[in-house]
């Protein structure tokens, strides 16, 4: 007989229905941790992108300014703004002086040239053309005269005529008389039109007679009692 102990060589086995149980757990975990870290990662490029729109509206062209400051009180961006006094505000057509002269007197109207109103009369009035009424009515004639060197133009020299106290515009007529001025007053020449004017007899204690002569310079004007 051998005085060998026997060697137990058995190794208690690990219970196989143990590590089936525990393969299923462990999956479930890792497939949460997944799904966890790619609910963050997915939250974070949704919040980058959000951020990067934000921040491309704000700055584009044409967006609102932030600033809170008014308007500028500069003065100069004024359209209303009142001229200096050393800037000249050309006069409007038809616009009248200050000055209102008698029907005797005579006006400068240019270097050289002067206007006058003569030959103011009563006549009856003939309607001869579309628009005009016969009856009472005023004649006058109008003269521009040249003492320059140059020829001054009357393309634009235009009369008026109002009456009473309301000075109502007056309609003008081509006769009795009538005759245009011509188209310039040569150098020491006189030029002379002759205007007739419908105006009623008892509206006559005060006449008004304008004469336009250039765009950019205002009428001038002659007042007073016409005859009757």
């Amino acid at each position: 007989m051998s005085d060998k102990a026997p060697v137990d060589d058995s190794v208690d086995p690990v219970p196989v229905g143990a590590e089936v149980a525990d393969a299923p757990e462990a999956h479930s975990r890792r497939r949460a941790l997944v799904i966890l870290v790619s609910v963050v990662v997915l939250a974070l490029v949704t919040a980058l992108i959000i951020w990067s729109v934000t921040s491309a509206n704000s700055s584009a062209p044409g967006s609102e300014p932030t600033s809170s400051a008014g308007p500028s009180e500069d003065a100069s961006a004024d359209p209303e703004a009142s001229p200096t006094p050393d800037e000249e505000v050309p006069a409007q057509a038809g616009e009248v002086e200050d000055d209102i002269l008698e029907f005797d007197d005579e006006a400068p109207v240019a270097e050289g040239v002067t206007v006058a109103v003569s030959d103011l009369e009563s006549v009856d009035g003939e309607a001869s053309m579309p628009g005009e009424i016969a009856g009472p009515s005023l004649r006058f004639s109008v003269t521009f005269t040249n003492d320059g060197d140059e020829a001054y133009s009357l393309v634009a020299a235009v009369t008026n005529v109002y009456y009473g106290d309301d000075q109502i515009p007056a309609i003008e007529l081509a006769e009795p008389g009538g005759k245009a001025l011509p188209t310039e007053v040569a150098p020491g020449k006189s030029a002379t039109g002759t205007f007739v004017y419908n105006v009623p007899t008892g509206e006559r204690d005060r006449v008004r007679i304008t004469v336009d002569y250039a765009a950019a310079d205002p009428a001038v004007v002659f007042e007073g009692s016409a005859p009757k």
